[in-house]
């Protein structure tokens, strides 16, 4: 079984929350993964650029961020009980931004945003050119099979 954990930092919490959490578990149960324990923080642009600019050096704006628990030293992992594999930081902001951009739909663009994060925290990487094909290549039949999955009701 696999748990979503949610978290708005520095926004009023919006009322779909539920429709994320069933969002990412269907997610994982497509990728195969059991037994994750996955965060999801929804936050500000300004929140997102500072964690930006901490953890990678880069003093801007981004829409998505991942963080491993599972880099460096191996943690033990314990029969029955879920493996907290890290957290997807998403700026709310940067979705409607994005949206305005391509042209999706909001719930389209949030969908992908979290597909991405996830595919991160599960080993996928797009820093060589061969590897970004094949993470957004999985990212998009993720996201064609999903798309009948509803976050807001």
């Amino acid at each position: 079984m696999n748990i979503v954990e949610i978290t708005v930092v520095g926004l009023e919490e919006p009322p779909w929350l539920r429709g994320v959490e069933r969002f990412c578990t269907k997610v994982l149960e497509e990728l195969q993964l059991d037994n994750w324990e996955l965060s999801i923080v929804f936050c500000t642009n300004k929140f997102i650029r500072e964690l930006n600019n901490r953890f990678r050096g880069k003093n801007e704006v981004t829409d998505v961020l991942s963080f491993s628990q599972s880099e460096g030293e191996p943690f033990p992992s314990y029969p029955n009980l879920a493996k907290t594999i890290g957290d997807v930081v998403i700026s709310l902001e940067m979705v409607e931004t994005n949206r305005d951009t391509t042209g999706e739909s909001w719930e389209a663009e949030l969908k992908r945003l979290l597909i991405h994060g996830i595919l991160h925290l599960a080993g996928y990487d797009h820093e060589e050119t061969e590897e970004e094909g094949e993470m957004l290549d999985l990212q998009d039949r993720l996201l064609q099979k999903l798309m009948e999955e509803r976050i807001r009701t």
